[in-house]
């Protein structure tokens, strides 16, 4: 909650009542030095007491902002730790920071001891040492709501706090993050449907937590900006709020809540990432190439319906079942539409006349706008039996429709006839959340769940291996997880599918997992060449591809109205990579391997048209076209490819370049945090040497959180000395080789041209 001067206490009154609405146990109310805040923060407590809802604030101290007066905070505290409203664990006041490492452990005690407090900071740079930090009761992660990176959200880094805190943990979750203010211009990361993604995360991993803190603005603005944040006009995150609830809900509970309502949430930024701003120029925010030109939805529904999603000229649907269904449709100029249709009703059809996106923007602004749409009635009853996502093109000739049938009636027959293809049982394994059984493929949770319909998805997108857990959740891979432990069968029988009564679907950290035979074999047409400014490509086949498991994973992307074939192919040659491929006709890939056990599907499912040429085929929604060249045509001097005849993927092996190691160095405190700003990385072989190959463009490579590998030219960015820390900062295992140690939660382990 960001105090500014005006702040009425109508503003205050509103505030709570709407916060209080959604299951929020308290709100943090972030003071630095300055006069007013102390009267905004009485104003706070006092609006709370008056209105008797028994809601709770609590003080986090900003010592980024304020001086580390041991006596003045103490002083703060006293102030309302007795007051009514007061927010607090076992009869102490809860008391916040963000930073806080000057008052020391010994300041912090203090406090403790002359308030009667309930401690939990952020202060960064205490890796390793939190065992000299026992004046803490608990330490939050404020950087762990978004990735430390240009890649998805993982629990990785709570994982590694965990390690060290154990039961003393509490982590964050958040939409979106960005400012430009002259000192402080970056984006955080929030694609790919962070906030959900983040919570469901959260959600499986809740009793591991003390507690969970939203971060930044979720609700309406109220009062005074500060100066110059022009990016927050017009641009609400309210109805990311509201879809919170929903996951609130279950991370209180344990258990998912029954949508009741049909809503489409959506986001969208509001200009291309390489657009030119012509106020800003040519300075854009750190990050911002991270961001993907999509308009993101989530949509919440009762029970099977079609969506249409518009940006612009862009348009697609999709047929979505009953349950949270994530979607995205590439942004284009023009309005954005949501639509829903059940029955052959349209009971959602929402474009809001306050967003426009636009390609030559005035000032940079990689906020998002939110936006929500309520279904007008639910519509007629729907006698849909589909069983997946299917998107279709508008600009696609025809579409794909799926039936599903099971002879089966519990987790443990031996034998599932679904959608065409027989999958066969594999046993009940141990699924802890720090190591999925099948990790590498796609997940939804769905109130309609059952052995078919989370088969069927895990067909219709291409994987080898299905699985069922938790009654509502579905998993999807291309393999078992090495070293995945087996358990009875009698253990995956203790939850009925939420879909199905009748079926048992795996139970807690219990996952039923099915397998089908390769479909590769002989489904994709004869290989045929394209050259193209003397590289030859070799077509590899038409795959499936995941937007939070990309097939071709390692390399560069982008978005194209002219994309053609050969267009994309020598974008990829020019940047060294062995593969290419086209997607949605606008959309090109380029990277060194192929994902291990993803299997190309038929041809015909790559049909949509290229962008820059109708007379060619660019793969389709989630379906890419791939091709490869040969080591001897390749101008890289860093990558080298192998391929067989038997087997429809390639594998790519990175030599070594010459960069020296430079030791453990810190990561920054501002912005971003990153030392290094360039390139980055994250893969599931990740060596310092993979690393070094990588980033073979630039004067540094460092490796962090064992898969992770950042480039740049400089290692003094974001606050960032480039100074050497200790090397046990830098000790998690590399994942391509465990005897090598690949960085850690806040150390680079950095090496040099």
């Amino acid at each position: 909650m960001t105090d500014t001067y005006s702040y009425s206490r109508s503003d205050w009154e509103k505030d709570i009542r709407e916060i209080q609405a959604k299951g929020i146990d308290a709100v943090a109310l972030n003071i630095g030095s300055s006069d007013w805040q102390r009267q905004r923060v009485a104003d706070a407590y006092d609006v709370a007491k008056t209105i008797g809802t028994n809601f709770k604030f609590f003080i986090s101290f900003d010592f980024t902002e304020m001086g580390c007066d041991l006596n003045d905070i103490v002083s703060r505290t006293r102030t309302f730790s007795d007051h009514p409203n007061q927010f607090k664990i076992n009869g102490k006041a809860f008391v916040s920071s963000y930073a806080g490492d000057c008052l020391g452990n010994g300041g912090w005690a203090s406090l403790k001891a002359q308030t009667n407090a309930y401690i939990m900071p952020f202060i960064w740079g205490l890796e390793g040492q939190f065992n000299s930090w026992s004046a803490l009761d608990s330490w939050y992660c404020w950087g762990c709501a978004y990735p430390q990176g240009n890649h998805d959200k993982t629990t990785d880094d709570d994982r590694y706090y965990i390690s060290q805190l154990g039961s003393k943990y509490a982590t964050t979750v958040s939409g979106w993050m960005f400012s430009n203010l002259p000192y402080k211009a970056f984006y955080q990361r929030g694609d790919n449907w962070l906030l959900n993604n983040r919570w469901e995360q959260l959600i499986a991993m809740r009793n591991e937590l003390t507690f969970v803190e939203m971060l930044t603005c979720f609700g309406p603005i109220r009062g005074a900006q500060p100066t110059g944040t022009y990016w927050a006009d017009g641009f609400p995150h309210t109805a990311w709020y509201d879809m919170s609830e929903y996951y609130i809900t279950a991370f209180k509970t344990g258990s998912y809540p029954a949508i009741t309502k049909d809503i489409i949430y959506y986001w969208s930024k509001p200009h291309p990432t390489q657009a030119t701003a012509s106020i800003d120029g040519g300075r854009r925010p750190d990050g911002y190439d991270w961001s993907l030109d999509y308009l993101w939805v989530a949509v919440f529904a009762t029970s099977p319906a079609q969506v249409i999603l518009k940006s612009g000229g862009n348009s697609q649907s999709f047929n979505v079942n009953g349950g949270v269904s994530k979607l995205r449709v590439p942004s284009a100029a023009g309005k954005i539409t949501v639509q829903m249709v059940r029955g052959g009703q349209m009971i959602i059809d929402q474009t809001p006349s306050d967003f426009t996106y636009v390609t030559n923007p005035t000032r940079y602004n990689y906020n998002a706008y939110v936006g929500a749409a309520t279904a007008s009635s639910s519509g007629p009853a729907s006698s849909s039996t589909a069983t997946t996502s299917t998107a279709t093109s508008s600009t696609a000739t025809s579409s794909t429709s799926f039936t599903t049938t099971s002879t089966s009636t519990s987790a443990t027959a031996t034998t599932t006839s679904v959608a065409g293809s027989t999958w066969t049982y594999q046993g009940c394994y141990d699924d802890p959340t720090t190591s999925r059984v099948l990790y590498d493929g796609a997940y939804t949770s769905d109130s309609t769940n059952s052995i078919s319909k989370c088969l069927t998805t895990c067909v219709n997108q291409g994987y080898a291996f299905g699985g069922v857990e938790y009654g509502k959740e579905c998993f999807c891979g291309t393999k078992i997880r090495d070293g995945a432990v087996l358990k009875s069968n009698a253990e995956c029988t203790g939850m009925p599918c939420a879909g199905n009564a009748a079926e048992s679907c795996g139970t807690g950290n219990r996952i039923a997992v099915y397998s089908r035979p390769s479909t590769s074999t002989g489904t994709t047409a004869a290989p045929t060449t394209t050259a193209v400014n003397g590289v030859t490509w070799t077509y590899r086949g038409c795959y499936p591809d995941n937007t939070n498991q990309r097939t071709l994973y390692d390399g560069t992307s982008s978005s194209d109205s002219a994309n053609t074939i050969s267009k994309c192919l020598a974008t990829c040659a020019s940047s060294g990579y062995a593969f290419g491929g086209v997607e949605y006709g606008k959309e090109c890939y380029c990277g060194n391997v192929i994902r291990s056990g993803v299997l190309a599907g038929s041809d015909s499912q790559c049909a949509m048209t290229c962008g820059g040429n109708a007379n060619e085929k660019c793969g389709d929604g989630n379906r890419i076209a791939i091709y490869s060249r040969s080591a001897s045509s390749s101008t890289s001097t860093t990558t080298t490819t192998t391929t067989t005849t038997t087997s429809s993927t390639a594998t790519a092996t990175v030599a070594v370049t010459g960069f020296t190691p430079k030791g453990c160095v810190a990561e920054g405190t501002t912005g971003s945090r990153r030392a290094l700003t360039g390139a980055s990385f994250s893969r599931s072989d990740m060596t310092p040497q993979v690393c070094n190959s990588l980033c073979s463009a630039y004067q540094f490579a460092g490796v962090e959180y064992g898969a992770e590998c950042y480039c740049g030219n400089s290692v003094t960015n974001n606050g960032a000395t480039g100074s050497n820390i200790a090397s046990s900062n830098c000790a998690s295992t590399c994942p391509g080789d465990s005897s090598q140690l690949c960085g850690g939660g806040s150390g680079t382990q950095c090496s040099a041209i």
